[in-house]
Parts: structure tokens; C-alpha cells; sequence
């Protein structure tokens, strides 16, 4: 729910409705977080690095803990996934791994 800056302010109930939302997607994190996700490529185009890569934005890591994780630098896991987009032909994090699991 957005509010545009010439809208009415939130109501009590567009309140109430954001935080069972906000409640409702911070149990599902922590749920999909205490289950490492393991995704099997679809596609043989990913180096094995890329594909430890995927697996640990399928699990919902930061670039910064993607790199801390790999012992590599936060800008090189930006610029490895930047590669892996053009590759997959895929804009977001989302979109990759939703095309990666099979």
C-alpha cells in the first residue's frame, strides 16, 4: 500500500492492515531463513562461483554477506551479479531465482 504525498493520511485500518502485513512477511523471512534454500540450476550457463552466488541470494543474503561469506568484496558480488543478469536476461534477484529453480 503506497500513499501519493496529495493523498489522505493512512487511516487506522490501512495502519492496522500494514503491520499484519509487515507481521505475516517477517514470519515468513524468518521461516525461508531457518531453511537454507539449495536451488538446482535449470541451466548450465552460471560458472560454479555464480551458482554459490545464486544459491545464497536464494536464501536471502546481502551482497555484503554474500562477500563476507565467499571471502570476497561486497563490489564483487555486485559486479558477478550484474554478469549473471545479463546472462539470464533477468533484472532483479527475484526474477533469477525464480528462473534458476527448478
Amino acid at each position: 500500500m503506497t500513499r501519493h504525498r496529495h493523498d489522505s493520511k493512512f487511516t487506522a485500518e490501512n495502519l492496522a492492515d500494514l503491520n499484519a502485513l509487515c507481521l505475516h512477511v517477517s514470519t515468513r523471512l524468518a521461516t525461508l531463513r531457518s531453511k537454507p534454500t539449495t536451488i538446482t540450476l535449470s541451466c548450465d550457463c552460471l560458472t560454479p562461483r555464480e551458482a554459490q552466488i545464486a544459491n545464497l541470494v536464494a536464501q536471502g543474503m546481502t551482497n555484503k554477506e554474500i562477500g563476507a561469506a565467499l571471502w570476497n568484496t561486497e563490489n564483487s558480488v555486485k559486479q558477478a551479479l550484474k554478469r549473471m543478469f545479463r546472462k539470464l536476461n533477468v533484472s532483479s534477484r527475484a526474477e533469477m531465482v525464480a528462473q534458476l529453480v527448478t
